[in-house]
């Protein structure tokens, strides 16, 4: 806005320290500070931005014991910003920091400094490179200082080649604000607004207010309720022109028969979160920001006008485009949950809660979009709703039928899933109590040993209990159920039908060791006629076949995931030869391993 000839300094100074606010403390990632230096190894620090705990890469770097380096890099940094009049821009174990010598000081002394942030979003490769030279070690998601070092960068801001140029000339605009200079042309406030409105609003967006209107505190005003509408600036930050009405849930999903490494796909769902919020800034009407470190929440609202079957078709359409990008991007299966629609205004928590609900039931009913109110009779959710679910899920059990068991398992997950609300320990929680209720059911009626109940029940858990997203511990519930559903078959009788379940589990885990029908069997308990027809009897087919799928499906994983020779792939798999493998791969896929190979690598390059 441009000043009247009349406005009074102490006003105009008032508008210039308005304007650097919308930019600095709506992005607090990036830490501002002033350095004063004495020339030689001293520096006097002063925060700008509010003071935040964070966890920051000089942490990691002090720890390591690698302080050395960060004292040398801040004193070269500074002795070459002092020779500079333009901002300069510094790396230290692949993080990076910004350094401007404020003009007014003519000694060179005292700088405006910002950091630390990436490049580019995290990847892998990079990030496990950095942990090597920072600590030394190598990258293991089993450990837990490796698991805070991703998620530290993972938090840090990306200022992308597009974005460095606004952000250089911003630490100039601002050194002129905290010295009082006059910019080159105009007035602060002017330039100010002009690298929000052209540059931040749409490359470095607020993730803030989207939150804000999310949130489930009732005390927490939406962005919006002062005014009763959207103004300019909201308009410029949100990235949408009418007030949201509705939301949607997105996350992707993997294959359940897929051994994933967690930190693998924690990064690999930062940069979908990444992508996805840049991407709904381009569609209109919509704006989203990152649900826990697995998802999207996505705002939108569809054309006013629209009657209600328009209006789901249109928010439908908005889904599959999400859904679409990132197949093409990513090469990955999503899903989405949407909530019901609100007046245009409301406070969107109701509509947001709704869409996380079904996008987890997206996960059990086996959909890819999923509108809350389809399956949901929007009604409170009470405490006995979900006892009765779970009496009917243990009355199915006792019954042996399957088609019962599957009905009650489906209805009693969606009851704890609405009154877990997204919250992914108390889901775990219910569901875990459920199982121990199931294996005492099943144990009273076919009583075994102490040590092998409890080896079992450590078993069956064990995927529950440490999954990671909410996907996972649905995923894992339903595995340990079908086992249960295996176990408490009257089709076996007695303790044989445990026996035999912790053969099957013996089988995955053992596959590519040499794996004898008879030892098998004097394994289990059994004589080899006997195992025979049980083994057939529990998984349709035979232990020859049950081991050649096992081997089989680790061998696609491996021709999908490395560059193994067919050799050693059939080595590592438990083939005999190369000629088995070649001769088993045929039969159960009906692919050649290096037709196989060929289509997967086409499609991984094609995405």
């Amino acid at each position: 806005m441009a000043l009247d000839r009349q406005t009074p300094d102490w006003l105009a100074a008032l508008r210039d320290a308005y304007a650097i606010h919308n930019i600095v403390d709506l992005r607090s990632e990036l830490p501002v500070w002033i350095i004063r230096w004495d020339g030689g190894t001293e520096l006097e620090w002063m925060e700008l931005t509010d003071p935040h705990q964070r966890i920051k890469p000089f942490h990691f770097e002090i720890y390591f014991g690698k302080e050395e380096h960060r004292d040398r890099h801040y004193l070269a940094a500074l002795a070459e910003a002092a020779g500079s009049k333009d901002v300069v821009l510094k790396q230290l174990f692949g993080f990076w920091d910004l350094f401007y010598a404020l003009p007014a000081d003519t000694e060179g002394r005292t700088f405006l400094y910002a950091g630390q942030f990436c490049r580019q979003q995290p990847e892998w490769e990079s990030l496990c490179a950095q942990w090597r030279q920072l600590s030394g070690l190598e990258p293991a998601s089993a450990n837990p200082d490796f698991v805070a070092f991703v998620r530290m960068a993972l938090a840090l801001p990306v200022i992308e080649d597009n974005l460095m140029d606004p952000v250089s000339r911003f630490m100039k605009l601002y050194a002129s604000f905290l010295t009082r200079l006059a910019p080159a042309e105009g007035t602060i406030q002017e330039a100010a607004d002009e690298l929000n409105r052209d540059y931040f609003s749409n490359l470095w967006p607020i993730e803030d207010w989207i939150i804000g209107a999310l949130s489930s505190d009732k005390f927490q005003l939406t962005p919006w309720h002062h005014e009763g509408r959207l103004t300019e600036w909201m308009k410029e930050g949100l990235g949408i022109d009418r007030l949201p009405s509705t939301v949607l849930a997105l996350m992707p999903v993997d294959p359940p028969d897929e051994a994933l490494d967690p930190m693998r796909v924690l990064v690999r769902n930062a940069q979908i979160q990444r992508a996805c919020l840049a991407f709904a800034r381009a569609m209109p009407e919509t704006a989203a920001t990152r649900l826990q470190d697995f998802g999207v929440s996505v705002i939108t609202s569809p054309e006013p006008g629209r009657n209600a079957v328009r209006a789901r078709l249109e928010l439908r359409e908005r889904a599959q485009r999400f859904q679409t990008f990132l197949k093409e991007r990513f090469g990955v299966r999503s899903i989405v949950g949407i909530g019901r629609s609100l007046a245009p205004g409301a406070p969107l928590y109701p509509s947001h809660r709704e869409a996380v609900l079904a996008l987890h039931l997206c996960v059990q009913m086996e959909k890819d979009v999923l509108f809350f109110d389809e399956h949901a009779s929007g009604e409170p959710m009470r405490y006995a709703d979900l006892q009765r679910g779970a009496d009917g899920l243990l009355e199915a059990f006792d019954r042996e039928s399957d088609t019962d068991i599957r009905l009650a398992s489906d209805k009693y997950v969606q009851l704890v899933l609405s009154h877990a609300a997204g919250r992914i320990e108390v889901t775990r929680s219910q569901f875990l109590a459920m199982l121990f209720q199931l294996l005492a059911r099943i144990e009273r009626r076919y009583p075994i040993r102490t040590e092998a109940r409890d080896r079992f029940a450590n078993e069956l858990v064990a995927k529950l209990e440490e999954a990671q997203s909410m996907y996972q511990v649905i995923e894992g519930f339903k595995d340990a159920l079908a086992r249960l559903g295996l176990v408490s078959s009257s089709a076996l009788s007695g303790p044989k039908v445990l026996r035999l379940e912790a053969t099957l589990q013996y089988l995955r885990e053992n596959f590519a060791e040499p794996l004898r029908l008879p030892e098998v069997a004097r394994r289990a308990g059994f004589s080899v006629p006997v195992f025979t027809r049980a083994f057939k009897q529990a998984t349709g087919t035979s232990f020859l076949s049950y081991v050649r799928s096992l081997r089989v499906e680790h061998a696609k994983r491996l021709l999908a995931s490395s560059v193994l020779t067919t050799e050693q792939i059939a080595q590592s798999c438990g083939f005999q030869s190369q000629h088995h493998l070649l001769r088993s791969f045929k039969k159960v896929v009906g692919q050649t391993p290096g037709e196989y190979r060929r289509i997967h690598v086409l499609k991984h390059a094609q995405s």
